[in-house]
């Protein structure tokens, strides 16, 4: 089976191998792989979804072949970047990629698939409006809140 891991998971996944449990407040976004890891072939993904955050603190989602980016750039080093706004004015606010059809992330399929850009949309707004992406009681957030990323995707609907 095909996972989808993130370098947050060995948080969940060390406190595992060391017999300690998580509290609440402890690696809220993180996964415990050793299911993954000793069994492969016979579990159900473990994630359901994986939040990135670029260098520019732009943020993506991904869930199972898609990945949708919340800006125009590329959220750091490769072209276009986040401080190119003569570039970036010409491009849509939100990417959403099929991973397993453009790995190379070559076409943007957004207009095409409006519904999974509100799906993806919602489920990064549930993660960030409970704090975690994991089961458990919901945590604060650093930061202001709500995010203009977020408020740009649902004023276009």
């Amino acid at each position: 089976m095909e996972q989808t891991v993130c370098l947050t998971d060995f948080y969940a996944t060390f406190a595992a191998l060391n017999g300690y449990t998580l509290q609440d407040s402890e690696g809220e976004d993180s996964y415990n792989l050793m299911p993954a890891i000793t069994s492969p072939a016979e579990i159900s993904p473990i994630r359901e979804a994986t939040v990135h955050h670029s260098i520019a603190g732009q943020f993506t989602i991904r869930r199972g072949e898609w990945k949708l980016l919340l800006s125009p750039s590329s959220g750091g080093w490769s072209a276009p970047k986040p401080n190119d706004s003569t570039a970036l004015a010409f491009l849509p606010p939100v990417q959403l990629y099929n991973m397993k059809t453009d790995p190379s992330e070559q076409k943007n399929v957004e207009a095409q698939y409006p519904e999974k850009v509100a799906e993806l949309s919602s489920l990064l707004v549930k993660y960030v409006e409970e704090g975690r992406s994991t089961p458990g009681s919901p945590q604060k957030n650093d930061g202001k809140y709500p995010w203009k990323q977020l408020d740009d995707v649902f004023s276009r609907k």
